[in-house]
C-alpha cells in the first residue's frame, strides 16, 4: 500500500500497529498504552472475541445478541488506498463495541463492493459477505490496550480492551489491513 510499510513487511506488533494507525493518531500516540499479547494470554471472552479468522461484524452481533451499526470517524483517500476509522455500535444504541483502523488497496474490490465502503453506511464484514467476496482472514497480533489508552476511548466504563491487527486477503490478495479494538462490556439495559 503506497507510501506506508505494509502490515505483511512489520516485523513486530508494535510496527505494524504504528504503520496502520499513523495516518490518524501523531507520533506513537497508536501504541500509547498496549502491550502485545500472546493469543493464549488473552482473557477466555477476549479470546472467543478475537482468535478466530471470521468477520468481526458477526461475531460481535452473536456476542451482543444484537446487529451492529457503522460510524465512520475519519476517513482519507491517497491514490487506490482507502483509509478510515471507525466505531461498531449496538444496532439502535450508541453502546460502542468496536473502535477500529483501516486501510484497504481498492484495486482488489469490485466496483460494487469499493461503491459499498466508500459510501460508509454498512460494516465492512457485511458488504464482503454480502458480495461473496472469497476473502481469508489472518489475525496477525493481537494487544492489551491499558484504561484510558488512546484506542479504548469510545468505550463506555473505560475498562482496559483487547485488540488484533490482521489482514484480509480478497481474491487471494492482502487487501484489507485492520486493527480492531473490541470491549466485552455487555449493553446494560
Amino acid at each position: 500500500m503506497a507510501d506506508t510499510q505494509r502490515i505483511l513487511e512489520c516485523r513486530t506488533a508494535e510496527e505494524a500497529l504504528q504503520s496502520l494507525c499513523d495516518w490518524f493518531y501523531d507520533g506513537r500516540m497508536s501504541v500509547e498504552g498496549c502491550d502485545p499479547v500472546d493469543a493464549d494470554a488473552l482473557p477466555p471472552t477476549y479470546r472467543d472475541l478475537l482468535v478466530h479468522t471470521e468477520h468481526m461484524t458477526r461475531r460481535l452481533a452473536d456476542y451482543h445478541g444484537k446487529p451492529v451499526e457503522l460510524v465512520v470517524l475519519h476517513h482519507e483517500t491517497s491514490g487506490t488506498i482507502y483509509s478510515r476509522n471507525i466505531l461498531l455500535q449496538l444496532a439502535g444504541t450508541e453502546h460502542v463495541v468496536e473502535f477500529g483502523v483501516v486501510r484497504m488497496d481498492l484495486r482488489f474490490m469490485s466496483e460494487r463492493v469499493r461503491d459499498g465502503i466508500l459510501a460508509g453506511e454498512i460494516p465492512l464484514g457485511a458488504i464482503l459477505i454480502t458480495n461473496e467476496v472469497m476473502r481469508r482472514i489472518e489475525p496477525r497480533w493481537y494487544f492489551k490496550f491499558t484504561a484510558g489508552a488512546p484506542m479504548g476511548a469510545h468505550f463506555a466504563g473505560g475498562d482496559e480492551s483487547y485488540g488484533r491487527v490482521g489482514i484480509i486477503h480478497c481474491e487471494g490478495e492482502p487487501a484489507i489491513e485492520l486493527l480492531e479494538v473490541v470491549t466485552d462490556r455487555k449493553l446494560i439495559s
